[in-house]
């Protein structure tokens, strides 16, 4: 049995972020360690950019629990230098986001999109 190419998924996924998604960045704090020689290390600041596209979740997903009134639905394309995590944050525009969690679309291990949920900071 052949194996699907899922290469063209996520390009189509990526052409149709392009288009219908905005510019954005993610950024990643990673504390400092400790150097015995120096001293402590100061914190690294990762910071991607990224295509995004903002969603509001259907009142009828909203459990209370894992996703919250005001929550908000992140589709990422896949080219990111880092994959989304939950501390995240997400600039895109004038809204700046937590990654609350990150569920990529994965299949055969190639990633398609990031589907996040995403909360206010």
């Amino acid at each position: 049995m052949a194996k699907f190419d899922y290469s063209r998924p996520a390009a189509t996924a990526k052409r149709l972020l392009d288009r219908f998604g905005q510019a954005g960045a993610i950024s990643r704090s990673t504390p400092g360690g400790y150097d015995p020689e120096t001293g402590p290390t100061d914190p690294v600041e990762l910071q991607s950019p990224c295509t995004v596209a903002l969603l509001e979740f259907d009142n009828h997903l909203i459990d209370g629990e894992l996703i919250l009134v005001g929550d908000r639905r992140a589709l990422i394309a896949p080219d990111a230098s880092f994959e989304p995590d939950a501390g995240d944050v997400l600039t895109v525009g004038s809204d700046v986001v937590q990654v609350v969690r990150n569920r990529p679309l994965k299949p055969a291990g190639v990633i398609v999109l990031h589907d996040c949920i995403v909360r206010a900071s």
